[in-house]
């Protein structure tokens, strides 16, 4: 699609978009259908990591060894407002829903939608150029030659809130030969979203322009 420096390019592109009304029920049985996954451990947060890894998959072909970074505000609320209900005012804690909850819960699930077995990592973000960009610079300047990174930045909206959720990929790939390594800020990642949005507008406004061009 588009160069992020000299060794690295955009090969592919995916954006899942979700609703907070939408059932967890719902998005385990999509996902379920496309990977076969028994998703009943799933928090609501990995779900919409996991079915955007999916789209990306389905328009890549994306290698065993593939790594997986992720950038997303800490947690799943809907699963952390379970456990603390379950904690505070039934005394009783969930062992798995504490498992599910781990904040590298979503890039592993994702991996597995991807079919990847690469290493992975997950960043905390927020709404600041610095923040959502810093995930993309990273994988960027830790691909090597012959390597694949998929990115995402992954968002669950708190039902009280509404509105959008989902999850936004771009693969990353090693373009052998052409120039030094390093970050070069040609595609103008560092604008800055709208006042009061959430981080992932910024992602989805750069990706918008990267797929005009």
């Amino acid at each position: 699609m588009d160069t992020i420096n000299n060794n690295v390019r955009i090969t592919a592109a995916a954006r899942f978009d979700g609703d907070s009304s939408v059932s967890g029920k719902t998005l385990k049985q999509a996902l379920q259908q496309q990977t076969g996954t028994d998703a009943r451990r799933f928090s609501r947060l990995s779900l919409l990591a996991a079915l955007g890894a999916c789209k990306l998959r389905s328009r890549a072909a994306v290698r065993e060894d593939c790594a997986v970074y992720v950038a997303t505000p800490f947690s799943s609320p809907s699963l952390f407002e379970k456990m603390t209900d379950n904690v505070l005012n039934h005394q009783a804690a969930m062992p798995f829903d504490f498992i599910a909850n781990l904040h590298n819960a979503p890039a592993f699930h994702a991996a597995q939608a991807l079919g990847s077995r690469g290493a992975s990592l997950v960043l905390a973000a927020d709404n600041r150029p610095e923040s959502w960009t810093q995930i993309l610079r990273l994988a960027a300047d830790s691909l090597h030659a012959e390597g694949q990174i998929a990115v995402g930045w992954c968002y669950e909206q708190p039902q009280a809130q509404g509105g959008w959720e989902g999850s936004i990929w771009v693969l990353l790939e090693y373009a052998r030969g052409q120039g030094k390594p390093g970050f070069a800020d040609s595609l103008n990642i560092t604008q800055t979203p709208s006042e009061n949005s959430a981080y992932w507008q910024g992602v989805a406004d750069w990706l918008q322009r990267l797929e005009a061009v």
